[in-house]
């Protein structure tokens, strides 16, 4: 398997930083970059006001993932059959932003979106080769893209028990709704999250920072 480095002690953090960061850099990406989509995503989903529908808090947050994950990378995107797709600068693989369950995060574990994984993501994890790594590391210490048709890589994010967990995946098979194996996983260490203090209540006398006014669609 690509990157077949020794997992790091769950208990290590810094080890585990230094794992991570050594399978994201063969993708450009950065343990950094990942846990600001998580931390602002949830950020974001804290933010709504009570009154809104019930529905809106996940909304919004899976909205935001995706438009701080585009932020941090300025990768290309698009949409398919109503999903959002990030693609990465060479065109060999894209990036699908999900809620994750709670096995997200976890070595040892396979996570699944937390909504199921709707028609369109069925069809492409189904699509998915079962040979073949994405990228193989060069004697020179570069990249090479694998030939064949772009690869799925999931960016699933979950909060429990006070930190935000994340992994960036690449999905390999599908029972149902269910991912049930992975051509590789990227486990990222949990990041501790702090709750904001401030009243999601808005008055005439505040000034909150509102971010971006963006599309909401289901996540």
């Amino acid at each position: 398997m690509t990157h077949a480095h020794t997992l790091p002690d769950p208990e290590d953090l810094d080890a585990w930083r230094t794992w991570s960061a050594s399978q994201l850099e063969p993708l450009g990406l950065t343990v950094k970059q990942l846990h600001n989509v998580a931390e602002g995503s949830q950020r974001k989903r804290e933010a709504v006001s009570p009154l809104a529908p019930a529905q809106t808090p996940g909304q919004d947050q899976w909205s935001e993932a995706v438009v701080i994950f585009r932020e941090q990378t300025g990768w290309d995107k698009d949409e398919e059959g109503g999903l959002s797709r990030t693609w990465h600068p060479s065109r060999q693989l894209f990036v699908v932003v999900r809620a994750g369950d709670d096995s997200t995060g976890l070595f040892g574990r396979c996570p699944s979106p937390k909504t199921g994984l709707r028609p369109t993501l069925r069809d492409l994890i189904d699509n998915v080769p079962t040979t073949v790594p994405l990228f193989d590391i060069t004697g020179s210490g570069k990249t090479a893209a694998a030939a064949g048709q772009p690869q799925l890589w999931l960016f699933l994010f979950n909060f429990r028990d006070g930190n935000l967990h994340s992994e960036l995946s690449r999905p390999a098979e599908r029972v149902e709704d269910k991912i049930t194996k992975y051509h590789q996983q990227i486990p990222l260490p949990p990041l501790p999250y702090n709750r904001p203090d401030t009243s999601v209540i808005v008055t005439p006398d505040d000034e909150p920072d509102t971010g971006l006014d963006i599309d909401v669609q289901p996540y």
